[in-house]
């Protein structure tokens, strides 16, 4: 958010701005190094070029007050950017009293994101603007790995493994502010590894709070979140590709919508070539408009 950050996104958290800190000092401390040796370098290879052949440079025998000059100012260099790291580390990991718990769940190819009033988002995550909030990340199926540049942050989801990181967005981000697949699985996944992304949403207080609460109630029958919340992806493909189950690639064309139905709420019914039987299970549960959106959005993809 203005200033010199070396070609990274704005730093939209304080723990963003600390790292680009670090980063910065780093790179400078390195350059002037570089410089500095390969400068000197530069000067005595010029200054000290034989000028006739057959004479013989002077012995120079070492010199204990260099050699202590030399070996000390980078192990003090080292020190001081082992001190502030350690640090910085310290802090990140050490999460204040008030933090504002959401989980965040990896699964093919989708992030879901519950917040503790229970209610749940797919493919998009709101946040609270002037709130510590905590991420508790974990994965359904297969490592993940979840990551925001803008906040300098990325945390593997690892089945039946919970790890956490805390976050508080920078003052001058403005609610209201949306981050358009920002949110990105930076762990090969699987087929659609690349297309794993969701949006991000700064709220202030007052619409966040009525976010979340209009949130918890809505009925959830659009496909894209029933085919997320119930992992279908996982199994089964949307470009023809192979995976556990059949591509829905096609599918459509093939077989008639009582088939498909019929396919998701009694699987074992009828058996696809080459695949066998039990692998899937019944998704018996599922309301009509539920499945008729999932066999509408199966039926777009030709």
């Amino acid at each position: 958010m203005g200033g010199f950050n070396f070609g990274l996104p704005d730093a939209l958290t304080q723990t963003a701005k600390d790292i680009d800190g670090l980063f910065g000092m780093v790179f400078w401390i390195t350059l002037v190094v570089f410089v500095l040796v390969e400068g000197l370098l530069a000067f005595f290879l010029i200054r000290y070029k034989r000028k006739h052949p057959d004479k013989q440079g002077y012995a120079i025998h070492g010199s204990t007050k260099a050699e202590v000059i030399w070996t000390l100012i980078p192990a003090l260099i080292l020190v001081f950017i082992g001190v502030w790291s350690s640090g910085m580390v310290y802090t990140i990991q050490t999460p204040p009293s008030d933090v504002y718990e959401i989980k965040v769940t990896g699964m093919k190819w989708a992030w879901e994101f519950e917040y503790p009033n229970g209610a749940k988002s797919y493919g998009e995550l709101h946040l609270p603007k002037d709130r510590n909030v905590m991420f508790k990340i974990t994965s359904k199926d297969v490592i993940h790995s979840f990551w925001i540049p803008e906040f300098r942050m990325k945390q593997d989801a690892v089945p039946g493994r919970m790890t956490s990181f805390t976050v508080k967005l920078a003052d001058e981000v403005k609610a209201g502010t949306k981050l358009p697949e920002r949110i990105v699985c930076a762990e090969y996944c699987g087929n659609n590894h690349s297309k794993m992304l969701a949006n991000i949403v700064i709220d202030d207080k007052a619409t966040f709070d009525s976010w979340v609460a209009a949130e918890k109630n809505r009925k959830k029958t659009d496909a894209a979140s029933v085919i997320q919340a119930n992992g279908c992806t996982s199994c089964h493909t949307i470009d023809g590709g192979k995976s556990a189950g059949p591509t829905w690639k096609g599918l459509a064309g093939k077989h008639d919508e009582a088939y498909i139905k019929e396919s998701i709420t009694n699987p074992n019914a009828k058996i696809a070539e080459g695949f066998q039987p039990g692998m899937m299970p019944a998704f018996d549960k599922l309301d009509e408009e539920s499945l008729n959106n999932v066999v509408k959005y199966i039926e777009t993809l030709k």
